[in-house]
């Protein structure tokens, strides 16, 4: 019986480039599962920490409940190698910069 190999930073011969890897895994893991008060989504990856950041306005039951099964479904996506935690912020406004160092997933339309 064959066993899934997944990838990881010492053996990426999977996915050559880690970082994409785990952005589009983590795009997948969010698909339907964006909470209703999320102002922004994003992945930080540190080799083998993947750190899901999410900003929030307002943060109810239901939003962690989204939160919690999209760390879930990127656990299980990406296998038993990589540590996964969330960055949960309350934000007015979304604070994002293409400095910062985290790939910005889903960004909430700006309302005027």
């Amino acid at each position: 019986m064959d066993t899934m190999m997944y990838p990881s930073p010492d053996n990426i011969r999977s996915a050559p480039v880690w970082e994409n890897y785990l952005v589009a895994q983590a795009v997948q893991a969010s698909l339907g599962l964006i909470p209703v008060n999320a102002l922004a989504v994003g992945v930080r990856v540190n080799g083998p920490r993947v750190h899901l950041v999410i900003q929030l306005r307002h943060a109810s039951t239901h939003d962690f409940e989204d939160i919690d099964d999209i760390r879930s479904m990127l656990e299980d996506l990406v296998g038993p190698d990589v540590s996964v935690d969330v960055d949960a912020q309350h934000v007015q406004n979304r604070l994002i910069s293409p400095l910062d160092g985290t790939h910005w997933i889903y960004l909430r339309r700006i309302e005027d």
